[in-house]
């Protein structure tokens, strides 16, 4: 499995998008996989539930949206990390309060370098899903411009 996401890694570094996004849904191994990755190519690995949540407190809430992408942009600078970054817990970009649209937003952070993501939810004919219909925070969206790795 690490072979093949360093595999897929190094193939999106030629795209225009290179984002890798793995999938399965809660208790899947997306953590566990994305660490071992992280590690094996001494990758920054952020948890981006934690990270993201602590910098949004001191921002008032009506500018949060605003504010999601540049963020975000600053955690995976102070990597310094070229090669590539990881980001685990992803959930918090879900929160309908945000106003954003998750994929765009890690379409748009992996446009300088292959960026390994973990998609909590499902993939199917072609579409990413998270959590169910009817659930506030429910996401569903066309997969074009990114790489997906489903763990089984």
């Amino acid at each position: 499995m690490l072979e093949r996401l360093r595999q897929l890694t190094e193939d999106a570094a030629t795209l225009n998008s290179k984002l890798i996004l793995v999938v399965a849904n809660a208790g899947g191994g997306k953590t566990d996989i994305l660490s071992r990755f992280a590690e094996s190519e001494g990758a920054p690995l952020i948890n981006v539930g934690r990270e993201l949540s602590r910098k949004l407190l001191s921002i008032p809430a009506m500018q949060r949206s605003v504010e999601v992408m540049p963020l975000l942009r600053d955690l995976i600078d102070q990597t310094d990390c070229e090669k590539c970054v990881v980001l685990d817990n992803i959930e918090i970009l879900f929160e309908e309060d945000l106003h954003i649209s998750p994929v765009d937003v890690l379409k748009k952070l992996a446009h300088a370098r292959p960026l390994v993501a973990a998609w909590p939810g499902s993939f199917r004919d072609g579409r990413l899903t998270y959590a169910r219909t009817g659930h506030r925070e429910h996401c569903e969206a066309p997969i074009d411009g990114a790489v997906v790795f489903e763990l089984n």
